[in-house]
């Protein structure tokens, strides 16, 4: 469970596949210019095996979206997930382009050292608010707002905020991504080799050596749209100017945690589901 810890003192690991149980909410939006700014959290962006062109793969844009996840349960026990998929990235030595998850927030130690160790998912620690709770076959809010904070309890700004408002003229209906290869989409991830933190207290943010490549598959009982507002700048509107230009405690600026990302006013609002990682390929470079 997430409580366990190695005799290193790390979260005990858990090693795939996992099957897990979430409410899921899928912000889409299509890339057509460069990879946005902040899309890597600091300890990639300065690790080239991961972020550099050259050596991970050149971005080619496409589809992208922002994931909310909020899992009730997992081998490591329930936890909150926010990432982003900026589109796809080339696999360098081949021809291949498929999906990446670039920068990656989750609520606990546990699924952070595990999804790093496995998959070469790049989490790091964040904090989670929700304005209702998940759905769990009952009717969803008419708005659900969230609200996604830095780790330190201390610090009051979100450096993420937004508001999901599911359709309630449309019924809800059965979703599954088997459906993406009838419509000329690949959702295999292809993940590069991890850094690892070199920083005291950070053992958890492990590395990793070969890439990864994971098919992972999403089935819900209860899907639907949503219209979607992402409040990149509420904190902003609500402080003055000079306010504005304070760095966070941690030392950063609010927009050094998040990408700018502008989705579509509409989404997927996914209920019931199960979410499962299967035990990835690795390879190494080519």
């Amino acid at each position: 469970m997430a409580n366990e810890l190695d005799q290193e003192g790390l979260p005990a690991s858990a090693p795939p596949p996992w099957t897990c149980k979430c409410e899921a909410y899928w912000l889409i939006s299509y890339a057509a210019g460069p990879l946005p700014e902040n899309a890597y959290a600091p300890l990639e962006a300065a690790s080239g095996p991961f972020s550099s062109s050259e050596q991970a793969g050149q971005f080619k844009g496409g589809l992208s979206m922002i994931q909310i996840v909020r899992y009730s349960e997992t081998p490591v026990g329930s936890y909150d997930e926010l990432l982003i998929i900026p589109g796809f990235f080339g696999v360098p030595g081949t021809k291949d382009k498929n999906f990446r998850v670039t920068r990656i927030y989750v609520s606990q130690r546990a699924t952070c050292y595990n999804g790093r160790k496995n998959w070469n998912i790049p989490k790091h620690l964040a904090r989670f608010s929700f304005s209702h709770p998940p759905t769990r076959g009952t009717s969803p809010p008419e708005t659900l707002t969230v609200d996604i904070f830095p780790p330190d309890p201390a610090e009051p700004k979100p450096f993420f905020t937004a508001s999901l408002s599911p359709f309630r003229w449309i019924p809800s209906m059965p979703f599954s991504t088997n459906v993406f290869p009838w419509v000329g989409v690949d959702s295999t991830l292809v993940q590069p080799p991890l850094p690892a933190s070199k920083e005291s207290g950070e053992e958890f943010l492990c590395g990793t050596n070969l890439w990864a490549k994971t098919p992972p598959q999403l089935h819900s009982r209860r899907a639907r749209g949503m219209w979607v507002e992402i409040n990149e700048n509420k904190v902003k509107k609500d402080e003055s100017k000079a306010s504005e230009s304070q760095p966070l405690l941690s030392g950063k600026n609010l927009d050094d945690w998040w990408p700018k990302f502008s989705a579509w006013t509409f989404g997927v609002w996914l209920e019931q589901a199960t979410l499962i990682f299967p035990t990835p390929e690795q390879f190494s470079s080519i």
